[in-house]
């Protein structure tokens, strides 16, 4: 497993480039048409299609989550895992003419997984006594617009599926008992949490001081010579399909294992993903000579 990482460093030390690859998500893409063929017989064309547009939007809110690389990707896995149980069941029970916009939509699914799996690992916060006596509607719009930060509008989006009544006036009425029911130190709590969160949040953005700071520009000579590789690379990634760029952004950017690599797309074990990975870089290294 080192070796390999190691040989895909010295193939790829220049600044992340899959990425800047995928950015440019290409004009036929449809999320509506890649959930209908996850519900075909073959889904595993869609699914990787599906990663390769939105795998950079799960890694972003799971790293609001958490913060060392183990268990950043763990999470990830643990994502991607429950979005492709049941035949995909999760991602299935978007409505692409609903109201809400599908990343919109994604993010909140995602941070719920994370929420998950955050619990499942460390345990849950208590849930306050006085909110464990309220209906599982309210119970379900504390964890939203409380715990989750959802303004009203998009909570509403949300709970409807689930609670099909739900209207606008229902959801202010279950705001307000929930405020009556609140104390000031659960209050305080909360506030404390969501600081924490957005604290993570900010220094996780590209606009964050340590971003700039970071992002210094480098002599004349060192910017020509980087200039020059990531053109060579961005050339040979071209070449290869979107599951295998895909696939070496995953292993040598965001740092999975090999097991981890091997369940997201199916391979039979981690040695199949080695064996993979290193003939990808082998092609990689031909292209770029």
């Amino acid at each position: 497993m080192t070796e390999v990482k190691s040989c895909g460093r010295s193939a790829l030390d220049c600044p992340p480039l899959a990425r800047v690859q995928e950015k440019a998500v290409d004009a036929e893409y449809s999320i509506a048409r890649v959930i209908r063929e996850l519900g075909s017989r073959n889904p595993e064309p869609a699914w990787a299609e599906f990663l390769r547009v939105h795998a950079a939007l799960i890694f972003q809110v799971v790293r609001l989550f958490e913060r060392e690389q183990d268990e950043i990707s763990d999470c990830f896995l643990f994502v991607c895992e429950q979005l492709s149980r049941g035949r995909f069941r999760r991602l299935r029970k978007f409505r692409p003419k609903g109201p809400a916009k599908f990343e919109t939509w994604l993010r909140a699914v995602v941070r719920n997984l994370c929420l998950d799996w955050h619990r499942k690992e460390f345990g849950r916060h208590r849930v306050f006594h006085s909110i464990s006596r309220l209906s599982d509607l309210e119970q379900e719009v504390f964890r939203c617009v409380y715990e989750g930060l959802f303004s009203p509008e998009y909570a509403l989006t949300w709970l409807a599926p689930r609670f099909p009544q739900l209207t606008r006036s229902t959801l202010d009425e279950c705001i307000e008992r929930i405020e009556g029911t609140m104390t000031s130190r659960q209050r305080w709590l909360l506030s404390v949490r969501n600081r924490r969160a957005l604290a993570q949040e900010s220094a996780n953005s590209e606009d964050s001081p340590a971003a700039r700071v970071a992002d210094a520009a480098a002599n004349p000579e060192t910017e020509a010579s980087l200039q020059e590789r990531k053109s060579a690379l961005l050339g040979a990634l071209k070449k290869l399909t979107a599951r295998e760029r895909l696939m070496i952004r995953l292993r040598f950017e965001d740092d999975l294992t090999l097991e981890q690599v091997a369940k997201i797309f199916h391979l039979a074990d981690a040695q199949t993903a080695d064996r993979r990975l290193r003939e990808l870089l082998g092609r990689l290294r031909g292209f770029m000579e």
